[in-house]
Formats: structure tokens, sequence, C-alpha cells
């Protein structure tokens, strides 16, 4: 085997052995911010209507929390995040009642309808 022809097969392995773990960890993080945007904004989500009773002071992380149990939304951590974002974090100790809510629902409409 020729030294020009050796060089070129390691260099090639080299390229994919830095290529392909790039490649995974650019789907993987693709794919977290796809699922993280259809939640956030509805893109595709399946339709289901819940209620739910809010009698007790709640935290943000808490209500968050009660909303990916209900099925509203898929990320907790990040409706907490986009609550503080809008900053609605101070208001949430105060709110009561009851709330018809959808799994179809944008960020911003279960916002809407909260606050």
């Amino acid at each position: 085997m020729a030294k020009a022809e050796h060089t070129t097969k390691i260099s090639t392995r080299r390229a994919l052995g830095a290529l392909i773990p790039l490649l995974l960890i650019s789907v993987f993080i693709a794919s977290a911010v796809i699922s993280v945007a259809n939640d956030m904004y509805a893109f595709v989500k399946p339709d289901s209507e819940t209620n739910i009773i809010i009698d007790r002071e709640l935290s943000p992380k808490e209500l968050s929390s009660l909303l990916r149990e209900k099925k509203i939304i898929k990320n907790d951590l990040v409706f907490t995040l986009y609550l503080r974002s809008k900053k609605k974090t101070d208001h949430i100790p105060s709110l009561r009642g009851e709330f018809t809510l959808n799994s179809s629902m944008s960020y911003r409409e279960i916002l809407q309808i909260l606050f």
C-alpha cells in the first residue's frame, strides 16, 4: 500500500470519527427543539379538553407540573421558563378557580385563559 493511500484512509477515518458524533448530537438537538416548539406553539398536539381546579396557592413549578399531569403540556420546565419570560410568576400564588384547557392550546393561549 502506498504511503499516500494509507494517509488518505487515516484522514477518512478521522473525518468520520468526528462527523458521526457531530451528526448524532445534531439530530438529538433538532428533535429536542422540534418537541419544545410543538409543545409551546401547538403545531401538532392532540385535542383533549380538561377542567383544572386551582383552590390553593401554587408555585410556578407546581402549576407547570399540574398542567403536565393533566396532559395540557408536555414539558413543565419549558413552561416554567415561559411563565418567567412573560413575567407571570408573581401572579400565580393568587390564581384560583376552575379553568377549561385543551391539550391543543399553545402556551400563549393557556396563559390567556389562566390570567
